[in-house]
């Protein structure tokens, strides 16, 4: 069953950041699919359509976050930084840029608010990431706002278009799944399709002003050996998992980093998101599992690594 049915109000215009990215095109698609009008957030000049308007802008651009929220009903913020040369910009984007679409939402017809942060949010003496995000929160829940509000800390998200998970499927071509600090490391996840339906109804719900953690419903969620047996069920062959100590994964982020400094790129793996790789436990709480009506996840982990490897190879990836 599909979780794509329209949820219960369906003439609200939502005000969506982050469209462009990959849990926010699918949030585009689904809204779109369920008879909402988007008005979203757009760096490049893009041709607006009935359902779809987009406006010009960043989150530093007062005006265009005006515009954004100008008529909406509701902002899904799920625009940010998951990597940076450094501690200040991800506070820049992350912190600077939710603010300001709170000043703006603020003055206008908005009724609700979805800021869309992370698990790391959890643990912000961790990563530069984490700190930021958690730092987005506390703005959020510091506020004394027109609208009711809902934070939702994903865990880790992959399906079709993610190009983090690709690098595990390229991996295991080679036979091996490197594991971050250590292999008994628990983590949650959630194929995006099922993350975006469940924000789209979770307005639906009563959860106002609080936190909620959306996963695949797992409890305890996985380990990395999970996925290796996932991917010999889909693919016939189940790679051998490599513990890669925390000392050794700090020596490369180390490195990528001075290197992504000289070349002025930001890397994905530096010492701080060695750090957020190597934690023991992002898996989401059971007291912060919403209950979300109509709504329940349609991929378990292997139909969801089934889907996501039927697109890399459909377009061209593996």
């Amino acid at each position: 069953m599909s979780n794509k049915a329209a949820p219960t109000n369906t003439d609200q215009v939502i005000a969506l950041t982050g469209a462009t990215g990959f849990l926010g095109r699918h949030l585009l698609e689904q809204y779109v699919s369920a008879g909402h009008k988007v008005k979203a957030l757009t760096r490049s000049p893009k041709t607006s359509s009935e359902t779809i308007e987009w406006v010009d802008g960043t989150l530093e651009d007062d005006q265009a976050l005006e515009t954004l929220c100008k008529g909406a009903d509701i902002v899904v913020h799920c625009a940010g930084l998951t990597k940076a040369l450094n501690r200040n910009e991800f506070f820049d984007v992350n912190l600077g840029g939710t603010k300001n679409l709170l000043k703006a939402a603020k003055n206008s017809t908005i009724k609700r608010f979805l800021l869309i942060s992370s698990l790391a949010a959890r643990e912000p003496q961790i990563s530069h990431y984490g700190a930021s995000k958690n730092a987005a929160e506390g703005a959020l829940k510091a506020g004394k706002w027109p609208f009711r509000w809902t934070i939702v800390r994903p865990p880790a998200i992959y399906g079709p278009h993610d190009m983090e998970i690709l690098k595990i499927f390229k991996s295991s071509n080679f036979g091996f799944l490197p594991a971050p600090g250590s292999a008994k490391n628990r983590f949650s996840m959630i194929h995006v399709e099922d993350l975006a339906s469940a924000i789209i109804k979770l307005p639906e719900t009563g959860y106002n002003h609080d936190i909620v953690e959306i996963d695949d419903g797992k409890p305890n969620g996985y380990r990395l050996d999970d996925i290796a047996t996932a991917i010999e069920k889909i693919d016939e062959r189940k790679p051998k998992i490599i513990p890669v100590p925390f000392p050794v994964l700090a020596f490369l982020g180390i490195f990528s980093d001075l290197f992504a400094q000289i070349i002025r790129k930001p890397a994905m793996l530096t010492l701080s998101s060695a750090y957020h790789l190597s934690h023991p436990d992002w898996t989401t709480r059971n007291s912060r599992r919403p209950v979300i009506p109509e709504y329940s996840p349609r991929f378990g982990l292997e139909a969801g690594l089934q889907n996501t490897l039927e697109w890399y190879r459909q377009n061209g990836h593996l």
